[in-house]
C-alpha cells in the first residue's frame, strides 16, 4: 500500500496488488492470485502494453476455489481486455504459479479453464504439461484447416515461412477465414523431420512467439493430412512444444501439451 499526502493534509491510500511475470516458450503472461474483482478492460490493456506497461500476451487471475474437486480456476484475459478462451501456454504457467502458492501439493493438479476441466503436471527441467479436452478432426477450410483445441485455429501448410507477411495478412484473415468466429491464424513449414510454425493470435492482434493451443492444432492437422504419429514436436520462435495424442473413433483424445515454463520476475501495480 502506498500513502500520499495532498495539499490539504488529506491522506490518499493506493492499494497495490502483487503479480508475477511468467513465460511459456516465449508466450508471456502477468499472473495475479485471486478473483478478477473490479478489474476493468482498460486495466488489462494498460498492463499488457509493451512500452508503457508491464508487457504481456495476456493476464491471468488464479483463484483458489471452495470446491475440493479442483485445485484452482484460471481466468484468462487477452491484451484487448476481453475474457479469453483456453490459453495452452498460459495454463502451463498457471500450473507452475499455483504450485508456488501451494494451491496443490505434489506434481499433479486439476484446474478449471474457459472450456472446462483440465489436469496439469510438473515435470523435470522446468517442463510443465497440461491435458486438453477431446477434439474432433480438423475441417478443410479455404486453403487450410479449421480445428478447435479450446481456442479456434486456422492452419495452413506452406513451403517457406519467410514468405509469409503475418503482420500484414493476419488481422484480416483472423476475421475473414471463418465467417462465424474470429480465429487464430497459423502457418506451418515442414523442414525434414521438424515442423516450424508462426501464429497470429486473436485478442493479442499480432504474432506471438508461440501458442500452445495452436501447437496442438498444428499437430492434429499434421496427423490428419500426413499421418505424422504422436508425439509431434513443433518449433515456434519461442521454443519447442511437444504434443501427445491418441485418435480413436474419429476423435482425438489423451491430448497433452508439454513445454518449458519460466518465472521471470514479480512486482506490484495499482489495479
Amino acid at each position: 500500500m502506498l500513502v500520499f499526502k495532498n495539499h490539504s493534509t488529506c491522506y490518499i491510500y493506493i492499494m497495490l496488488r502483487q503479480f508475477v511475470k511468467y513465460h511459456g516458450s516465449g508466450n508471456d503472461f502477468i499472473i495475479f492470485s485471486g478473483k478478477p474483482n473490479r478489474i476493468k478492460s482498460s486495466d488489462i490493456q494498460d498492463l499488457c502494453k509493451r512500452s508503457f506497461g508491464v508487457g504481456a500476451d495476456g493476464v491471468m487471475f488464479i483463484e483458489k476455489p471452495e470446491l475440493k474437486s479442483i485445485d484452482f480456476i484460471v481466468h484468462f484475459y487477452n491484451p484487448d481486455g476481453k475474457l479469453g478462451s483456453l490459453c495452452g501456454n498460459g495454463s502451463r504457467c498457471a500450473v507452475s504459479f499455483a504450485s508456488s502458492l501451494s494451491f496443490f501439493h505434489g506434481k499433479s493438479c486439476t484446474f478449471e479453464a474457459f472450456d472446462g476441466r483440465h489436469s496439469g503436471q510438473l515435470l523435470d527441467n522446468d517442463l510443465v504439461s497440461i491435458n486438453f479436452l477431446n477434439s474432433t478432426k480438423p475441417v478443410k477450410q479455404a486453403s487450410g484447416f479449421f480445428v478447435n483445441t479450446g481456442s479456434p485455429h486456422y492452419i495452413e501448410i506452406v513451403d517457406n515461412l519467410n514468405q509469409i507477411n503475418l503482420a500484414g495478412i493476419g488481422p484480416s484473415m483472423s476475421k475473414d477465414v471463418f465467417p462465424s468466429i474470429a480465429c487464430n491464424i497459423n502457418f506451418v513449414q515442414r523442414d525434414g523431420d521438424s515442423f516450424k510454425m508462426i501464429t497470429f493470435e486473436r485478442g493479442v492482434e499480432k504474432e506471438t512467439l508461440s501458442c500452445g493451443t495452436g501447437a496442438v492444432a498444428v499437430a492434429l492437422v499434421l496427423n490428419q493430412i500426413s499421418n505424422i504419429k504422436s508425439p509431434i514436436t513443433v518449433t515456434a520462435k519461442g521454443g519447442n512444444l511437444k504434443v501427445d495424442f491418441s485418435f480413436e473413433n474419429e476423435v482425438y483424445n489423451n491430448i497433452v501439451l508439454t513445454g518449458p515454463v519460466k518465472r521471470v520476475f514479480q512486482g506490484e501495480c495499482n489495479i
